[in-house]
């Protein structure tokens, strides 16, 4: 009896991979609070130990890929994916602060290196060639969705029991739910089980042109979308940490943070699914100067907020501008340089996002310690964001059109 296709199933598997990765890795914002009050470690300190996550983040995603061309993406995505349960069961133990330091700043980084969204593209990839484009959207929502709920379950966790029980929650989750599923549920691609793409004998890989990374970075085109995504990278991180600590400084409850974000997750995996409807009447381009301006919108709204209500605004508004970014941007580099923008080339402005998170996340608790307030920290995420709207205004329209879903993915 031949096997029905599997395809679907992997899918799935890569949503909830994505649920558990970006759940947990955006978590740490959320335990800022309870270790200063434990430990009176400062604010400028625990956010250069996130800085150092998004460095490490960014410096592994090429390691990786390269592991990944290797070995496939299946023993990776559950190796790195139990090294994250494992930082965080770690965490739970901590008494100093380089240990914080080694657990999440470097080793959970590593681990959501190997089991983010780069990994899962190539392996959703490799099962889908005619629907990609589709299943790629379908499978990316996890981020949203994690989000969604681990960031309100750990505000819940922490307000109601300690933040060392948290830690242990969210490292068991991924170790007993998403490991096995990704060991047992998937296979690296579809001719391991004698299947095609898509599950049709039809579709092929096929080879588009493409460029070499050194030609991308002589490429006014790269640098603009790069550097336009980097203003991206510099305020979601700014917010995703900062946002619960800003909530507590206008009299929020320690949960508070988590339920904003929470709401910013659910408003963007409604954008998300939008932009996916308007991109091709819109055109990618268009869009992101659209959200762009969004967002730079509701930093401006933060900067001046002195009320708990107006942090329901801005969660809205900026979950609309947060996630969707993305995969537009994602999508642009594929399109204008073909096969390799899923490795070196999309790797390449994936670590400029990082830089700039990284800055993001330091800059906001040292000038926090600094003012005693974010308006300066907020204030500079909003000049960024008129940079990035800039800068993706004179991207020009790929007039060599590469479809994603004919994205040459190497079988393994």
């Amino acid at each position: 009896m031949e096997r029905s296709f599997i395809g679907s199933r992997v899918v799935l598997v890569a949503f909830i991979t994505l649920m558990g990765a970006f759940g947990l890795n955006l978590t740490a914002g959320q335990f800022f609070t309870p270790l200063h009050d434990s430990y009176g470690w400062d604010l400028t300190t625990l956010s250069l130990a996130v800085s150092l996550n998004m460095i490490t983040w960014g410096l592994f995603q090429p390691i990786m890929g390269r592991l990944i061309d290797r070995i496939g993406p299946k023993m990776v995505i559950a190796g790195s994916a139990g090294l994250m349960g494992i930082a965080f069961l770690l965490s739970s133990t901590i008494t100093h602060v380089w240990q914080f330091f080694i657990y999440y700043g470097i080793l959970t980084a590593i681990g959501f290196a190997g089991c983010g969204s780069m990994a899962n593209s190539v392996l959703v990839s490799r099962w889908y060639v005619k629907k990609r484009a589709t299943m790629l959207s379908r499978s990316s929502m996890g981020m949203n969705i994690g989000q969604l709920l681990l960031l309100p379950l750990t505000g819940i966790l922490i307000a109601n029991t300690d933040f060392r029980f948290a830690f242990v929650v969210l490292g068991m989750i991924i170790l007993v739910v998403v490991v096995p599923l990704v060991l047992f549920g998937v296979k690296n691609n579809p001719h391991e089980v004698s299947q095609f793409p898509d599950g049709d004998p039809t579709s092929e890989f096929t080879t588009p042109k493409s460029i070499l990374l050194s030609e991308a970075l002589q490429s006014r085109e790269f640098w603009l979308s790069s550097l336009g995504f980097a203003s991206c990278g510099f305020t979601l991180y700014l917010i995703t940490m900062h946002l619960p600590k800003f909530a507590v400084d206008l009299g929020g409850g320690t949960s508070l943070g988590g339920q904003l974000l929470g709401i910013a997750a659910l408003a963007s995996a409604i954008s998300m699914w939008a932009t996916g409807q308007l991109t091709r009447t819109y055109g990618k381009r268009n869009l992101l100067i659209f959200l762009y301006l969004i967002r730079l919108l509701a930093f401006i709204w933060l900067a001046v907020s002195q009320n708990i209500w107006q942090l329901y605004v801005f969660a809205i508004v900026y979950g609309i501008s947060s996630m969707p970014i993305i995969p537009l941007v994602t999508g642009i580099i594929s399109e204008r340089f073909g096969k390799n923008a899923m490795g070196s080339i999309l790797g390449t402005s994936w670590l400029i996002h990082q830089v700039f998170a990284a800055l993001g996340v330091f800059l906001g608790g040292y000038l926090r310690t600094l003012h005693g307030d974010y308006f300066f920290a907020f204030l500079m995420g909003a000049i960024l964001l008129a940079i990035g709207t800039i800068l993706t205004f004179f991207l020009k329209e790929n007039q060599t059109k590469v479809n994603m879903d004919t994205v040459n993915i190497q079988g393994n």
